[in-house]
């Protein structure tokens, strides 16, 4: 069974770089759009 395990913390790992780079893409497309405004 540690290949299940190691599949879940694979998977999990993984997940979390994507949600991360989107948050930091997220983020950094707003504050250009912020600064477009002014």
């Amino acid at each position: 069974m540690w290949y299940f395990a190691w599949i879940l913390g694979t998977l999990l790992a993984c997940s979390l770089g994507i949600i991360t780079a989107l948050a930091i893409e997220q983020s950094e497309a707003s504050k250009a759009a912020e600064d477009d405004k002014q």
